[in-house]
């Protein structure tokens, strides 16, 4: 949904950067920037002109393995004049690999980045973790049916729940890991018992 026209012009009118995903929601974009990073020799040329970058960490018994592209060759693009100040594209490749099992991801993006790999592989970790943050405020509090009409109401109320999220993060109960909505739902059971361990966090 951020990745709009009109977000990437008020973004550039602020004189400020982004870095937008593409998905298929933009089709003739993703079809152009898909395309462009299917093509394995000029992935080749990118590594060649320090346009990669790689990492590999360990994360729940997995073995996760990002490689980052990032080029400006993009006077290609019949998109590109669509996109304020859009100065390169790039993708991520991310491989699980867990066991016998080995999965692969691909994510593209637009940005008005000049060609920085390590400044492009940052601002995308920052994209996950707000996507991230996201997902637990919509699964752990259900903000997405939230139906608070007033703006403010609402406003307090999304204050509110990443201060919640934020708790539930630090907070253990037990010596078992539980998720955050089960985290939630044993305190709601009784909360005075969990109320001064949670005041002194």
């Amino acid at each position: 949904m951020g990745t709009q026209t009109a977000i990437a012009e008020k973004i550039r009118a602020k004189r400020a950067d982004y870095t937008l995903a593409v998905k298929e929601n933009q089709p003739k974009l993703y079809e152009e920037v898909s395309e462009y990073f299917g093509d394995e020799e000029l992935l080749k040329q990118i590594k060649n002109n320090g346009g990669y970058k790689i990492t590999k960490e360990k994360a729940h018994s997995s073995i996760e393995i990002r490689e980052y592209y990032q080029c400006s060759d993009i006077k290609w693009m019949a998109e590109k004049s669509r996109w304020k100040g859009l100065k390169s594209i790039g993708m991520v490749r991310k491989t699980i690999k867990k066991g016998d099992k080995t999965v692969v991801e691909k994510r593209y993006y637009i940005s008005s980045l000049a060609n920085d790999i390590d400044l492009f592989a940052r601002t995308i970790r920052e994209h996950w973790s707000v996507e991230v943050m996201h997902w637990h405020l919509d699964v752990t509090f259900k903000e997405d049916d939230n139906t608070t009409k007033d703006k403010i109401a609402a406003q307090n109320l999304n204050i509110i729940n990443k201060w919640c999220l934020s708790i539930l993060k630090l907070f253990e109960i037990g010596k078992k890991k539980m998720s955050l909505k089960k985290k939630r739902f044993c305190i709601s059971l009784d909360t005075r018992k969990y109320f001064q361990q949670i005041m002194a966090l």
